[in-house]
């Protein structure tokens, strides 16, 4: 052991009653461990100091005892607290710990070090959501029961921080951690909790129920006992063995009791309260006793009854069982009156929360039950009580997730939750323009499945849209129905756009447009609605000449359907050359024939003919959109067509879209590689960037597939393009 010093003697002084508790709990070889972790801290730590001036071990010493002494955990637990500061600080690392300590101890360090990095000066308090994080993501208990003995321990020297940093550790700890105690059963770290943080939230209130309290601390004694009295006599006349209890109210419920109802000290009804635990009491008669016993009270007091709470006969959710009334004693003073049998006390006393569970609504029977364990655990040092908890949770496992926004803010989603169900329940805008988002500082696809704990920030871009594939994405009907509405409004403005194109079309073309020809076009074109049908349009899924040439021919073929053909088949049979193949080249002349622009065909792509009747031979990819439906209905107009040569020297447009992180000289570096190392001619270049992330539409002139491919791998291979592809207008 490091000597320790004159000016340190209260340091010794702790260690030497930790040293006797664990000595008097646990075996011979847990307590040298105990000892190694005092002396490695000791050495560690002696010589270094907090911002306060405090020396550097006193915390963990004093974090050690709660953990020994008021929470009763086990060996590893005090181990933990004792070398927690020192890892976390970085004092010591991962490989010595699990060295001197073993895998258990290192476990318990991480998961402690994670949830005390859980939420930052910007969080917004919001107590039910951080708990449930806490308890979804925490599989050891003795995470959590560490991390409330380490704030016990901070918040009873409070006053060694700066006055900004005393207003912080006490909202936390009101909001957050007292909860926690409450429902995890320790309910005087929860009061204390409550009662040191109300003196430093709302000082003046404070001082003023707890001075009234103590100028009446011995009046309130004696009032009760001067109304238990003649409750004591009548329960010893009728045989009962019973326990009477005064309940002393602390200066948080109080506090509470004042504010939600708006009313004076001496309106409380319960400020004046008595427990009666009845003894030796069969199950089968614990009810009608109860009732006995608040039968025998109202003969002595006037009860108030509005303010009867029957959970005898129905126990509350919990099963938190009690008989409460509240009634007139002397001097007209309300008494509220608890009867249970001993049995029911246990249960209120060691059970999940009782009175938590009853102010919260819809937790799973499984997670109490979780809790319930939780609570055993803590009374049990039996290490298989924790490997069955922690079998057990396993097995309850809680289908939420809670999600941090830049904020702060939690959020809950259900479990397999992504990026766009998190985009979607910010705003619709939000979702629709969605294209990724900052996970933990590492940008992340819109289908990235979320995990506890994650803080997330939207990526959107002014060109992105809902899709269709989307719907597969999300996991919230919410979020769902928010996707099929944004994609029905834009099918509907693209249909309106659609609609515009084909009449301004046939009006240049001067050929009819009424209900009867759109409907005749539609089935023509095997389109199910008119929508679907001006969306194509609009989108170039289908080639507006198409329609064109439909309407034209059909006034043609209504009267001579076979000198069409005939005709159709000349063109065939006059553009056709080596072994009926149209071959693309340099040099090809006296054939009309044009690249299709709702695909763009270029040499290496596998590509067709189609006869029109006015503009000649339009060459398509076998991969258009089109090509089905001119197959299967324009079968005489098909061409078979190929490329000469891979290698031509013709420059075809092609436009490429690379997506990136927005850093200085990515679009240099993109426009050297396509025009210093690949030799190509940019036609224009549109770059859009929001949150850090860019996109860039690029018109190049490209001579080959081959070319393209090449080009295209180069780009992608440039640090921070996050996806570069050929665009294709189909």
């Amino acid at each position: 052991m490091i000597e320790i010093t004159k000016e340190n003697i209260e340091i010794q002084k702790e260690i030497n009653q930790l040293i006797l508790i664990c000595n008097a709990s646990f075996a011979k070889e847990e307590n040298a461990k105990i000892n190694e972790a005092i002396n490695l801290i000791s050495s560690k730590l002696s010589e270094k100091e907090r911002s306060s001036g405090e020396v550097f071990i006193c915390h963990p010493i004093r974090v050690a005892l709660i953990a020994a002494d008021e929470i009763k955990m086990n060996a590893s637990s005090i181990i933990v607290a004792l070398i927690h500061d020192a890892y976390q600080d970085g004092y010591l690392d991962e490989y010595f710990v699990k060295k001197t300590f073993g895998d258990e101890i290192v476990s318990i360090l991480i998961g402690l070090s994670k949830i005390s990095t859980l939420y930052t000066e910007k969080l917004s308090l919001q107590s039910d959501n951080f708990i449930s994080l806490l308890l979804t993501i925490t599989k050891d208990v003795r995470i959590i029961l560490l991390k409330l003995a380490d704030r016990l321990d901070n918040i009873r020297n409070i006053k060694k921080f700066s006055e900004q940093k005393q207003l912080k550790i006490a909202k936390e700890t009101r909001l957050l951690y007292a909860p926690i105690a409450h429902r995890l059963g320790l309910y005087h770290i929860k009061s204390e909790f409550e009662d040191i943080s109300l003196r430093h939230t709302d000082t003046q209130a404070y001082f003023s129920i707890a001075s009234k309290l103590k100028e009446t601390k011995k009046e309130r004694e004696n009032y009760i006992q001067r109304f238990s009295e003649p409750i004591i006599e009548v329960l010893k006349n009728k045989g009962y063995k019973f326990d009477i209890k005064g309940r002393p109210k602390s200066v948080n419920s109080i506090y509470g009791k004042i504010k939600t109802k708006n009313i004076e000290i001496s309106e409380i009804f319960d400020l004046f309260a008595i427990r009666i635990i009845l003894e030796d009491t069969e199950i089968e008669k614990e009810k009608e006793e109860c009732w006995n016993i608040y039968s025998l009270i109202t003969n002595i007091y006037s009860p108030n009854p509005t303010r009867l709470r029957d959970w005898i006969t129905t126990p509350r959710p919990s099963g938190y069982e009690s008989l409460h009334t509240t009634v007139s004693g002397p001097d007209k003073k309300w008494v509220e009156v608890q009867i249970r049998t001993q049995r029911m006390d246990e249960v209120a006393e060691k059970g999940d929360a009782a009175h938590w569970k009853y102010k919260e609504s819809g937790k799973s029977e499984s997670h109490e039950d979780w809790l319930r364990q939780v609570r055993e655990v803590i009374e049990n040092r039996n290490p298989e009580a924790i490997d069955q908890l922690k079998e057990s949770d396993s097995e309850n496992i809680i289908n939420d997730i809670f999600i941090f926004t830049p904020k702060g803010d939690i959020k809950k989603f259900r479990e397999g939750s992504t990026v766009l169900d998190f985009a979607y329940s910010v705003h619709t805008k939000i979702g629709d323009s969605c294209t990724g988002a900052r996970v933990n500082e590492r940008i992340v696809p819109i289908k990235y499945k979320l995990n506890n704990g994650d803080t997330i920030e939207i990526i959107t871009a002014k060109n992105q849209f809902p899709k269709q594939e989307w719907l597969n994405i999300v996991q919230g009907t919410r979020a769902k129905a928010k996707i099929r509405r944004s994609i029905s409004e834009r099918e509907y403005k693209h249909a309106e756009v659609g609609k515009e194109m084909l009449e301004r079309k046939l009006s240049q073309l001067k050929l009819d447009y009424n209900e009867s020809v759109v409907l005749k076009m539609i089935n023509h074109f095997k389109y199910k609605q008119a929508l679907y049908f001006y969306q194509d349009i609009a989108n170039e899924k289908l080639d507006i000449q198409l329609v064109k040439e439909y309407l034209t021919a059909s006034k043609h073929e209504d009267n001579n359907k076979e000198t069409a053909e005939q005709s159709a088949t000349e063109y065939k049979q006059k553009y056709s050359v080596s072994n009926d193949y149209l071959v693309i080249e340099n040099n090809l002349i006296n054939i009309d024939y044009k690249l299709a622009k709702c695909c763009r065909p270029i040499p290496g792509d596998n590509i067709f003919g189609f006869v029109t009747v006015d503009r000649g031979i339009q060459v398509h990819r076998v991969k258009c959109p089109n090509a089905t439906d001119m197959y299967k209905r324009y079968p005489y107009r098909i061409i078979q067509t190929k490329w000469t040569d891979e290698s031509n020297d013709k420059a075809f447009l092609v436009e490429l879209v690379v997506t990136g992180i927005d850093k200085i000289g990515i679009i240099n570096h993109i426009s050297e590689v396509i025009s210093k190392d690949h030799q190509v001619n940019m036609r224009s270049l549109a770059i859009n960037t929001k949150d850090g992330i860019f996109q860039g539409f690029i018109s190049i002139f490209i001579n080959s597939l081959k070319h393209l491919d090449s080009l295209l791998v180069n780009i992608n291979n440039i640090k921070g393009v996050l996806k570069a592809e050929r665009l294709d207008k189909v």
